[in-house]
């Protein structure tokens, strides 16, 4: 058996429905990837021929599928066709970013019965005014009558999954609502919340809704007191901003020892946290190496916030292509060693490799045998 020692991340489409006011859909139709003379099949949608690719060559090796990236997934036309495919491989978590509203029965049916284990829906208001401004074209009924209808197929199936985890962006337009996030992810039947920052972003212009104008110690503030109520309505966190000390806490021995598990147990500290932690400590970035992100025109980049050339084209390229490629050992040896290229230069992302005297300077692809 094949070791399984990749996540995955998919770009299904270059399209969605809906014209977030902070994201680059703002100002276009359609996304473009890098090299762009290669373009993806019709419509925009990744085709055939890269993802039988993807299927025989990658997923056998992957422990972790994320469905949706920069665009919405469930726009491909084989969007249900090609998940029994990955629930073929035997995938054994698989994950889904969307904002729900194309969901339809069919769907809701292929998301619960092939195995997709967590559901994560965009949603950055708690209020319909909120959220209609932010997700321009986006209804607050549809998406609650989508949020039932995946609740509805879900009920009627033999599993318990997927779990369902709300995504909020945070910035200036929904700034006082994070501390409405928990009891409102709570009443709609959320396991998780994904809490991150606004950030620049390519082909946008979106520095008004930057929470960079709010002092750190009142956002730290904040963050601690909706992950307090978060988990004490069972709300996992699932992605959560990296934050200081809490605030006005002394503890003694004890105390810090509780504080510690709540961390472990609300998810800020979870396992995965501790491997990318590691991965982290000893390569420079939690990223090259651990994850791989394909775009609909085949392109495979090391991380999501990789801007320049990608390091491998599927399907010209197979998993020994990539894994073996030049500019990925370029990356990995460059974050080690303490002299990041292209895009790790200005990526906020990147640290000091822990053990970087001891790296071996042509280390290749983790899990290459």
């Amino acid at each position: 058996m094949r070791h399984r020692h990749l996540e995955l991340i998919l770009d299904l489409t270059s399209r969605c429905n809906i014209r977030c006011t902070m994201c680059c859909f703002s100002s276009t139709d359609l996304l473009r990837f890098r090299p762009y003379d290669l373009e993806p099949g019709a419509n925009g949608d990744m085709s055939g021929a890269v993802f039988r690719t993807i299927a025989s060559d990658l997923l056998p090796l992957t422990h972790t599928l994320g469905l949706g990236c920069s665009a919405e997934p469930l726009l491909h036309p084989d969007f249900s066709r090609w998940l029994r495919t990955c629930h073929g491989h035997r995938v054994p978590n698989i994950w889904l970013q969307t904002n729900l509203l194309a969901l339809t029965e069919a769907k809701a049916r292929a998301i619960v019965e092939n195995g997709v284990r967590t559901v994560a829906v965009s949603i950055d208001g708690t209020t319909r005014q909120t959220y209609e401004k932010i997700r321009a074209g986006a209804s607050w009924q549809r998406l609650h009558s989508r949020l039932d209808l995946l609740k509805r197929v879900r009920a009627a199936g033999s599993r318990p999954q997927p779990e369902l985890r709300v995504t909020f962006t945070w910035m200036r337009s929904n700034r006082d609502q994070l501390r409405s996030l928990p009891r409102f992810a709570a009443s709609i039947g959320a396991h998780e919340i994904d809490v991150r920052f606004v950030v620049p972003t390519e082909g946008v212009d979106n520095r008004g809704e930057l929470l960079s104008y709010v002092e750190r110690a009142e956002l730290m503030e904040e963050l601690w007191r909706v992950a307090r109520e978060a988990t004490s309505r069972g709300l996992r966190l699932s992605a959560y901003p990296a934050m200081d000390p809490e605030p006005n806490t002394r503890r003694s021995v004890a105390g810090k020892i509780t504080h510690k598990i709540w961390l472990i147990s609300s998810g800020i500290q979870g396992a995965d946290s501790w491997r990318r932690t590691l991965h982290e400590l000893l390569n420079g970035c939690s990223f090259p190496g651990r994850l791989l992100l394909i775009r609909p025109n085949g392109a495979v980049l090391p991380c999501p916030f990789w801007e320049a050339e990608p390091i491998a084209i599927v399907p010209r390229d197979g998993y020994r292509e990539i894994a073996e490629s030049d500019r990925l050992r370029d990356i990995s040896k460059g974050l080690r060693m303490g002299c990041p290229v292209g895009s790790c230069q200005t990526c906020h992302m990147k640290k000091d490799a822990f053990f970087r005297p001891f790296v071996k300077e042509n280390a290749g692809f983790a899990g290459v045998r």
